[in-house]
């Protein structure tokens, strides 16, 4: 065959292949309709994976920085009915951020600032990480830090991640037992986590897509529902079964600049000599409003 049999040949099968068949804009908009929904969805994550429920569209909870009952989630216009999806999610357990050093040469480790290691112990870094105690102390609209003598007392942290372009991403971290009226009334848990812009923890998705991505640190089955506060939408997680050293429910907010807040709860402290707290401390507004306070924005 030559090059001109070789290119009729083309041709004639181009033209006997049947055309694709039109797109139907009911099918089109049925699709878009359905993909809104997945992305207001529940989520749920089991040891094989995530399975995600959906709420109905349109459902957020009421911003209250200062408390206040939980609003009704999955109620609809009136007329419009409530409209259940299901997602598989991936079926890797999500962990935390970046593990591997980075490296400048060959397997070297390049630490930043003349450190030896991740994790900063002097200069404004560590700074910052230890000021998060304060932070918190003013952030919290209910209960107090916590010290028990040789039991459980507030721990920060300051750690590089990575290099992204010409920026240095940190992880902030504060874990605190905290106290509605003392501990003998009964020790909770709260944990800020703040990674710095360029930070690649969760994809840019809206809503409950944030948390579920990766919803670490809450593991295990549960729901997601979204509280507005202050113009942004923090997505809240909360498990349905979560053990007794786990985190039971957390915040995610994600800045402008790509800055990532993350504050979770747990109704126990697994190290405090006090008691359990027999209801959550914040409610989600407060666990949201405290995701989104300015103090937390750190670089």
């Amino acid at each position: 065959m030559n090059e001109q049999e070789l290119r009729k040949a083309l041709h004639d099968a181009v033209v006997a292949s049947s055309p694709p068949p039109p797109m139907d804009p009911r099918t089109a908009l049925g699709a878009a309709r359905r993909a809104d929904r997945r992305r207001k969805a529940t989520w749920g994550a089991g040891v094989a994976g995530f399975a995600v429920v959906g709420i109905a569209v349109g459902a957020t909870l009421l911003p209250s920085h200062a408390g206040g009952g939980s609003a009704e989630v999955g109620a609809s216009p009136p007329g419009t009915p409530a409209v259940t999806t299901t997602t598989v999610m991936p079926t890797v357990m999500p962990t935390t951020t970046v593990t591997a050093a980075p490296t400048s040469r060959g397997t070297a480790p390049s630490w930043p600032d003349g450190q030896t290691d991740r994790t900063a112990t002097s200069g404004p870094r560590a700074a910052k990480g230890s000021g998060l105690v304060n932070a918190l102390a003013g952030a919290l609209p209910v209960g107090s830090i916590t010290r028990e003598e040789g039991g459980a007392a507030p721990r920060t942290q300051a750690q590089f991640v990575d290099y992204a372009g010409g920026l240095q991403v940190w992880e902030y971290l504060i874990e605190a037992p905290v106290s509605p009226s003392g501990a003998a009334a009964g020790v909770a848990r709260v944990l800020v986590q703040v990674e710095t812009r360029g930070n690649s923890r969760v994809r840019d998705l809206p809503g409950c897509g944030l948390a579920i991505d990766r919803p670490y640190p809450v593991q295990g089955d549960g729901r997601c529902d979204v509280v507005r506060v202050g113009g942004a939408d923090v997505p809240v997680v909360t498990a349905r079964n979560a053990g007794p050293t786990d985190y039971e429910q957390a915040a995610f907010h994600r800045h402008a600049d790509g800055t990532l807040v993350v504050v979770a709860q747990s109704r126990r402290h697994p190290v405090a000599r006090g008691p359990a707290l027999t209801e959550p401390l914040l409610t989600p507004q407060q666990l949201a409003g405290i995701a989104a306070d300015p103090a937390f924005h750190l670089d």
